[in-house]
């Protein structure tokens, strides 16, 4: 797979597909260490990665709680995550041509969690 390169509508790398279970093992090492209850991803619903994400961590901890902000909150675009980080003083390096599959975009939701809890 790694070999062949392959990309969705041209710009999104399918490795990272690869990668999903290695996020979801250390979230799990993560919320262990700081006796979490929950962790949180920030997959938009649009792909598979919400299944990867959650079904890797179930594996490893069948009763850790999963909050997806994209499908609970109304925090479902890019424009509204922008607002509420403005509206809650979350300070980043921001474009409006950011792609939106930046690495501040995969961490957001992680570093809010703790934020919020």
């Amino acid at each position: 797979m790694l070999r062949a390169n392959p990309m969705y509508e041209e710009q999104y790398l399918l490795g990272t597909a690869i990668a999903r279970p290695l996020i979801s093992q250390k979230l799990i090492e993560t919320a262990k260490k700081y006796k979490a209850d929950a962790i949180a991803h920030g997959s938009t619903g649009k792909g598979n990665d919400q299944i990867r994400f959650e079904l890797s961590a179930y594996a490893l901890n069948p009763k850790i709680k999963i909050i997806a902000p994209w499908r609970e909150w109304n925090l479902n675009s890019r424009t509204k995550l922008l607002n509420y980080a403005k509206q809650n003083k979350i300070d980043f390096p921001s474009s409006k041509k950011m792609s939106h599959h930046t690495l501040w975009m995969q961490i957001y939701y992680i570093s809010l969690m703790r934020e919020k809890f």
